[in-house]
């Protein structure tokens, strides 16, 4: 299985190989029932960027691994005193809140893929969604790994680092020796994309409700 035709066009070189974003690519992600699951736990005061694009620093410092699973829960209860008496069990359901369940047609396509690209993984995440999505994953898929479908992940925790740093990227490209003309980034937001081109990887914006499998024949 190849790139539609239309897509390969877009590129100079031939692509072979494809770093794939997580959320909102392989998995779909909504983060209103995590807003919407600490405003039921009385921790509120944040927004969607606050999470998503880590404007507040509790967040950044998970997604980057600075702070602990444990530093992290500590520092809720800080910012957010309400949250004191509040079960960690419970934040961590609201945190997790925001992972949906996996569409394993994607999942079917990578494995199709593998004959003609080296595949990989790039996400912004953290170590509590991760253990949550990847024992979901393995629940759907019969005890399939997650990660078997890649040749290599990269975590923004383990990497220190985060999308859209065009670091995150050039690490990727030095670690797994890739040629980045012959590299396609495939991400749902804007400046995540920005990033990859900035290192040299070719991107592609998904957009507009399309979906990873639209992309390929």
């Amino acid at each position: 299985m190849r790139l539609k035709k239309a897509v390969a066009q877009r590129f100079d070189t031939e692509i072979k190989n494809i770093v794939f974003d997580l959320g909102g690519v392989l998995l779909d992600i909504d983060i209103a029932r995590t807003l919407d699951a600490f405003r039921r736990l009385d921790i509120d005061g944040f927004s969607v960027d606050d999470i998503m694009s880590c404007r507040k620093e509790i967040f950044l410092k998970l997604e980057t691994g600075i702070l602990s699973p444990d530093s992290f829960i500590a520092a809720v209860r800080e910012v957010w005193p309400a949250s004191a008496t509040i079960a960690e069990s419970d934040i961590w359901q609201a945190w997790n809140a925001v992972l949906l369940d996996f569409d394993m047609s994607r999942f079917d396509l990578l494995d199709k893929l593998k004959d003609d690209y080296r595949l990989f993984l790039l996400s912004n995440t953290n170590l509590p969604h991760r253990i949550e999505y990847l024992a979901r994953f393995a629940a759907q898929s019969g005890g399939r790994p997650f990660e078997s479908y890649f040749e290599r992940c990269y975590y923004s925790d383990a990497m220190h680092m985060r999308k859209p740093d065009p670091a995150i990227f050039a690490e990727v490209i030095r670690q797994s020796g890739l040629i980045p003309s012959q590299t396609l980034f495939i991400d749902d937001n804007a400046d995540n994309i920005s990033g990859a081109e900035k290192a040299g990887l070719n991107g592609l914006h998904l957009t507009d409700g399309a979906k990873v499998t639209d992309l390929f024949e």
